[in-house]
């Protein structure tokens, strides 16, 4: 029988002060912060250019001689260094997120031994494995969120819901499904062919769905990792109510239990030197009544 900080209650009880060593994971939280702040950054310019894209391919179909070229070709500039900045963005930002990851994880394994379905080296793995990737990462988050859940006053754990991880994952798939699905459409499209125009047009729509999936997805990624970070920065503090209580308790019992002080006279005799001489000393011992003790 245990508590719901993964360890018995007499371990959980003895040793109050566990969760201070729980590996602070704030520092990595604010680089993956900023990272995914650019991230949403980038997402927003992106869905920029493809409504601009949309507007201009929209004029070229209704009125081609009303339009612009030079207009065109500077918003395909434009999203060509987007796409050349974005994979170095990406990668750099994954990097960092994986390592807050392991971090998180770490604590998470202290904080509840027994609550987690995959291994810890599934942290890192899963994001390479084919097939897993899809839904791995997102169960070794949720196993994270209910591991560092706080405790109420009784000791259990209450989990804070877990929508924000579902809309992570969810947008954060659908934006790669729809990217690809986007790249795969642009490889059919001639935009010189003026029949493929409307192609085009639809290509950008698709494009800027999975921007505007990217940019949703890098806003939960944010909420995520600050919520994680806090939780557990709040477990380090040795916050659990029950600890708290029972140290308390034991300082209670220490008081109630400490010997009490032998009570003071307020006649206490005078003190002798003891460079007294000895004939001092006899005198008062021949003075004494008879019968009664001699000081």
């Amino acid at each position: 029988m245990g508590t719901d900080s993964g360890r018995c209650f007499g371990c959980a009880e003895a040793v109050p002060g566990w969760a201070a060593a729980l590996s602070p994971a704030n520092g990595l939280a604010v680089a993956v912060y900023a990272l995914l702040a650019l991230d949403a950054a980038l997402a927003v310019l992106a869905v920029a250019l493809d409504v601009w894209s949309d507007v201009l391919v929209g004029g070229l179909l209704d009125a081609p001689g009303d339009t612009d070229l030079d207009e065109v070709d500077a918003v395909h500039s434009a999203a060509q260094i987007l796409n050349e900045v974005y994979p170095t963005l990406a990668l750099a930002t994954a990097v960092v997120f994986i390592v807050w990851f392991y971090r998180i994880r770490k604590n998470a394994d202290l904080l509840l031994p027994n609550g987690h379905r995959l291994g810890r080296g599934w942290v890192i793995g899963a994001w390479f494995t084919p097939v897993a990737v899809l839904w791995f990462p997102w169960q070794l988050m949720v196993d994270c969120w209910r591991a560092s859940a706080p405790l109420d006053a009784e000791g259990r754990r209450r989990t804070p819901p877990e929508k924000v991880i579902a809309l992570w994952w969810s947008t954060w798939i659908g934006s790669i499904i729809v990217g690809r699905i986007a790249a795969t459409m642009l490889k059919h499209v001639d935009p010189s062919v003026p029949g493929d125009l409307e192609s085009l047009r639809s290509t950008i729509r698709v494009e800027a769905a999975g921007s505007a999936l990217r940019l949703v997805a890098a806003i939960a990624a944010i909420m995520v990792v600050n919520r994680l970070t806090a939780m557990q920065l709040a477990r380090r503090a040795d916050v659990n109510p029950l600890a708290a209580r029972a140290a308390q308790e034991a300082r209670v019992h220490a008081v109630v239990s400490a010997p009490a002080a032998p009570p003071v006279s307020d006649a206490a005799p005078a003190p002798v030197s003891d460079a007294a001489p000895a004939s001092v000393a006899a005198s008062t011992s021949a003075a004494a009544p008879e019968g009664r003790p001699s000081t």
